[in-house]
């Protein structure tokens, strides 16, 4: 599979969405994908070269940002030249799956770069829900549940479990969560690489008289690096590190953290490293607070730690630090790099008669029995007839959903007549990786795009069933008058140019 990741890092970005994009492309090329970076210029474009992969920096142009998206500005050039020279390279190297974490793009990017090659799939990073993406997948490690996404995504990978660690994180977990409970004594600053909020002098501040050691750890193109330098110069138990390569070691070395939002939030959770959590940008704050309602961080906003509440908020993350490093790892095990490709390499395929088996232990599961017509337990015999005849039936489609080399649920339609096809799906899996029965109905409506005379799909939910309507309304289903009573019928066009399955 060939992959192409844009993104960007710099002053104004700062470097946590390249960083993260890193650690997919290193896992995405551990199994054997081709990765291909685009990123406007800018010296971190360094850990790109570093990482062995190559690059296509794209030139700034003059030009006026637009008013929308609200990130607009933080584009070097315009965003359909942007969208022209990724396209161009999409469709030279035979891209498969694009790779986008920028705040500045949104679906307009999408869908220029996407007629570059039929079948093209988009991946979007983004937990701002503030712009229509066109994405075929979405991943928000930050998103806890909450009301439904304003710009919804077909297919989503969201909360901890699909945070991007590097492989070092989990090869570290069981050490570091061995040693958490002991005495305070060293405290790791981690205010990001750019440290554009100044966090680094706040908390070096904060720790004076302490009696702690402390050791900073940035970038060297840090804005704060000066005034972190003149704090740290001469002071025992003061240090600074910069372009630090093995964040696990240090986070592993260390009983407490004072640190930004960002990546590496999910990186201290896997180790359980108690931490003092400061929202150094307004998007963090909602999910930062989702950490703290979960006893996994002490929050802190900006404002606060200016004021001076660091040294409050240290006293009391040092007071609960034990349970705090417990419910920490809880959260993330550092294994969503992998479950993220998992999900890009996932596929459908066609029934086979060795499924029958299958397919009768998943439905006759009470869960899944309540929530379908019939809620009465499967009688073999009778099982064993219908899969014979829905081998052999023309008039439908069946497939197996497979994600992660393993089968999780079966989804199938069936041709009503005039046009009118009718689904019906369930995870039969019960460790599933979250989101997987959406993404299974995402993959399948992209196949039933390319089924000649399919143009209405419609599904029925049992009322009361409130996930099952809530995903159909996502797919961009809307509920029909019916007369069944106790059935919800919920129906969409299927649109074969795939406009509307990308959430355009």
């Amino acid at each position: 599979m060939r992959v192409l990741i844009r993104a960007d890092g710099g002053q104004l970005i700062g470097g946590g969405h390249l960083m993260r994009c890193l650690t997919l492309a290193g896992a995405a090329a551990a199994r054997g994908h081709q990765v291909l970076f685009a990123a406007a210029r800018s010296d971190l474009n360094q850990r790109i070269a570093a990482a062995g992969f190559p690059l296509v920096e794209l030139a700034p142009l003059p030009h006026t940002p637009e008013s929308a998206p609200p990130h607009a500005p933080w584009l070097s050039l315009p965003w359909d030249e942007d969208a022209r020279l990724c396209a161009d390279l999409v469709a030279a190297h035979g891209v498969d799956w694009v790779i986008l974490d920028h705040y500045g793009l949104d679906s307009r990017w999408s869908e220029r770069v996407r007629k570059a090659r039929p079948g093209l799939r988009l991946l979007v990073l983004d937990d701002l829900d503030d712009r229509p993406l066109g994405a075929d997948l979405l991943l928000d490690a930050g998103r806890f549940g909450g009301p439904p996404r304003r710009h919804p995504v077909p297919g989503t990978l969201t909360g901890p479990a699909f945070a991007l660690l590097r492989p070092e994180f989990a090869a570290r977990r069981a050490e570091a969560l061995a040693r958490r409970g002991g005495e305070v004594r060293r405290v790791l600053i981690l205010p990001g690489l750019m440290d554009a909020a100044g966090l680094a002098p706040l908390a070096l501040d904060a720790l004076a008289g302490s009696g702690l050691e402390a050791e900073v750890v940035m970038g060297a193109t840090a804005q704060s690096l000066a005034e972190v330098r003149r704090r740290v110069a001469g002071r025992a138990g003061r240090s600074l590190t910069l372009d630090a390569t093995d964040m696990a070691d240090r986070m592993l070395r260390a009983d407490l953290c004072i640190g930004a939002g960002g990546g590496t939030a999910w990186e201290r959770c896997c180790l359980g490293l108690p931490t003092v959590a400061v929202a150094v940008a307004e998007n963090q704050v909602a999910w930062i607070d989702a950490l703290a309602a979960r006893g996994a961080v002490e929050p802190l906003s900006l404002a606060e730690a200016r004021a001076g509440g660091l040294r409050g908020a240290l006293e009391a993350t040092i007071a609960r630090a034990p349970a705090m490093a417990r419910a920490a790892a809880a959260l993330c095990d550092g294994q969503g790099a992998a479950r993220v490709l998992d999900a890009i390499e996932a596929r459908l395929r066609p029934l086979e008669s060795s499924d029958m088996q299958r397919l009768f232990d998943w439905r006759n599961q009470p869960h899944i029995r309540a929530a379908s017509h019939d809620p009465a337990p499967l009688d073999p015999a009778t099982h064993a007839a219908w899969f014979a005849q829905s081998l052999s039936r023309k008039d439908g489609l069946w497939r197996i959903y497979r994600e992660g080399g393993r089968d999780l649920g079966v989804v199938s339609a069936v041709d009503r007549g005039e046009g009118r096809w009718q689904w019906s799906f369930h995870v039969g899996e019960p460790d599933a990786p979250p989101g997987a029965g959406g993404r299974m109905l995402a993959a399948f409506l992209r196949l039933l795009a390319d089924t000649p005379g399919c143009r209405w799909l419609e599904g029925e939910v049992i009322e009361g069933n409130d996930p099952s309507a809530a995903l159909h309304r996502r797919l961009g289903f809307r509920q029909v008058a019916t007369g069944q009573p106790g059935i919800l019928v919920f129906r969409r066009e299927v649109c074969h140019d795939q406009t509307i399955d990308h959430g355009a």
